[in-house]
Formats: structure tokens, C-alpha cells, sequence
């Protein structure tokens, strides 16, 4: 190999091979020597727009074209050698015609046989394009940021077995650690937690939107309601690579409803939904605390049920974390499976 790239060289003259970089993807190169003293190419002097018979290469003649907001603080260019910040990097030039464009610039400083540095040698490349592809992403990026500021909820990012992998907008929420990973399901009452789990599963599997109410318990031990609704996010070929989903907190929102509903609770919708979900009274007394003569008597009723309103919530509670839906209309009140 080393053999074939000498014979190459022997066709190959130093400047041709810079013209050809220079004119093919809009580069140019200068030197700076420890005096300050700098040489330009002629692909840099086309990148600045400057005459190379009309002006001297120099650092203040760069200067001059930096856009002002990227200006670095004024220094002797003879530093150049020592601290190559002074021109390395991304910043806006404008041209002689007030046209704009961006430039990235590297150099590496040299050193003489004492160690000392001699020179310091740069490359800059146009890059206005690239920075012109990058625009409409950075709007994105933006716009999602913004939206993590917004969101009146946590923004969270789930794979498909229920994990939850990243927290959105984590800094929003002080207890926002508490829901990665599996953590969430262990905020669920115990007797939500089945349930839960199946009505995920079963969004994974058929890529429908995930949309449940749920209860989570709260640093201080109690509860409150929160409304989770999550979207797939697929890869090109439609497979689900991720969910992104917001957990917004509706507790006050449940508890009117509620209160609102339960004054209309009938004994026949208490007596349909137990059915629905298979249990006996004996069961639904134990998850209530409500002692399963009382339960009989409630279903025997033909109207609405008149009970204090802790009861009659504590009742819907129950039954609608089992995957009940009460159903309030202008028609007959009804329930069904959520």
C-alpha cells in the first residue's frame, strides 16, 4: 500500500491537490507563523469573498468578518500558536456582498526542533448548507422542549413490556422517579395492579392507544387519580420501537364526577357490574369493607341508593379499578366494561 501511495505522489503536485479540496467542497487553509504573521490560500480568500491582490492575509482582516455576535474577546493574534480558541470553531462570516455564511474552522499548532510552537496551521470549510439542514430539527427541538415546559402531566417514554424508560420532563416533577422503570405498577393500589398490567398488555399487542384512569399512591401514603394516555412510536417498517405517553393528575376532576355519578348509583348497576366482573358478594364486601348484608340489601333496591357519599364513591371506586364503567345518561343508567 505505502509502495502504490508513493507512485501516486509522483503525479501529484501539493497545490494541485489543494486547488482540487479547495474548489470541491469549499475549504481553504492558512498558516499563522509565533509572530502573528499569517498566509492565506486561495480557497480561503473565496471563502471570506476577498481579492488576493487587494488584501493582506491577516487575523484583524478575519476579524473584520466575523459576525459580531460570534466575535471572540479582541487578543494579539500571536497567541494563535498557544491557544488555537482565538479562530477554532463554528461562527457566521459576512462576505463583502452581505452575504452570510457559516464557516467551521481547525488548526494545529507545530513546534520547532526545541519544542517550541513555530506555526500554527488551519483548515476552514463552508458549512451554511449543513447548518441550513439542521435548521428545520432545530425548530423541532425547540418546539419540543417548549412542550415539555407546557404539559400539564408527565411525559414519559415506555418500551413494550411496560417499563418505563425515560422521564420527559423529570424537573417539572419532584416525584417523577418513583414512576421508571416498573415503579409505577408498585404506586398502584394491589388490587389495581392486574388489571392494569392486562389493559397495557393489551395496547402493547394491538398498537392501539393506551387511555386509562388509575390511582397512584402519593409520597405521603395517599392516593389520588391520574388520567395515562400513551401513543405508539414506530420504526419505518411499523414496528413499535417506543411509547411516549403523559400521566396528567385529574384527582380533583375524578372526585366531582364522581360525587356527581354516585348520587345517581342504582341498585341494579351495582348488582350488573358485580356480575361482569364474576364476583360474589362476599368478594365485593371484602375489597369494600361493606358488609355483604348491606351490599344485599343495596342491589335489592330498585332506585337510586341512598348512601353518605364516601360509601357510594368507595363502591365505584372499587368496581371501576376493576375495569367498570358506569354509564350516566338521559337514558337508563347503565354499566359496561372498560
Amino acid at each position: 500500500m505505502g509502495a502504490e501511495l508513493r507512485h501516486l505522489e509522483k503525479y501529484l503536485d501539493p497545490s494541485d491537490i489543494l486547488r482540487f479540496f479547495e474548489e470541491k467542497i469549499w475549504t481553504g487553509v492558512w498558516r499563522c507563523d509565533a509572530e502573528g504573521q499569517m498566509q492565506w490560500s486561495r480557497g480561503f480568500y473565496s471563502l471570506l469573498g476577498l481579492d488576493p491582490h487587494a488584501v493582506a492575509p491577516s487575523y484583524a482582516e478575519i476579524e473584520k468578518r466575523i459576525h459580531p455576535e460570534d466575535r471572540r474577546p479582541q487578543r494579539d493574534p500571536r497567541e494563535l500558536a498557544f491557544d488555537r480558541s482565538l479562530l477554532d470553531g463554528e461562527f457566521r462570516i459576512i462576505r463583502p456582498n452581505r452575504a452570510l455564511r457559516w464557516v467551521r474552522i481547525q488548526s494545529e499548532t507545530f513546534l520547532n526542533s526545541a519544542g517550541e510552537p513555530e506555526y500554527v496551521l488551519g483548515v476552514a470549510i463552508d458549512i451554511t448548507e449543513q447548518r441550513r439542514s439542521l435548521q428545520p430539527l432545530k425548530i423541532e427541538a425547540g418546539r419540543y422542549a417548549a412542550l415539555t415546559q407546557v404539559a400539564g402531566g408527565l411525559l414519559w417514554v415506555g418500551s413494550q413490556d411496560g417499563r418505563i424508560t425515560a422521564l420527559l420532563n423529570e424537573k417539572n416533577n419532584p416525584d417523577a422517579h418513583r414512576f421508571f422503570g416498573r415503579g409505577w405498577v408498585d404506586l398502584l393500589p394491589e388490587e389495581e395492579r392486574e388489571a392494569a398490567l392486562r389493559i397495557w398488555a393489551a395496547a402493547a399487542e394491538t398498537g392501539q392507544p393506551y387511555d386509562v384512569e388509575h390511582r397512584l399512591r402519593q409520597s405521603d401514603g395517599s392516593y389520588r387519580w391520574y388520567h395515562c394516555k400513551a401513543v405508539p412510536v414506530t420504526d419505518a417498517d411499523g414496528s413499535i420501537r417506543e411509547w411516549l405517553g403523559i400521566s396528567t393528575d385529574v384527582h380533583q376532576e375524578r372526585l366531582a364526577v364522581q360525587h356527581a355519578a354516585t348520587s345517581r348509583l342504582t341498585g341494579a348497576q351495582l348488582r350488573a357490574a358485580r356480575g361482569m366482573l364474576n364476583w360474589s358478594v362476599k368478594q365485593l364486601a371484602a375489597r369494600t369493607g361493606i358488609s355483604a348484608a348491606v351490599i344485599r340489601r343495596l342491589e335489592e333496591q330498585n332506585g337510586f341508593l341512598r348512601l353518605p357519599d364516601e360509601t357510594l364513591t368507595l363502591l365505584c371506586d372499587t368496581l371501576s379499578s376493576a375495569g367498570i364503567e358506569f354509564i350516566f345518561g338521559a337514558g337508563k343508567p347503565g354499566v359496561r366494561p372498560r
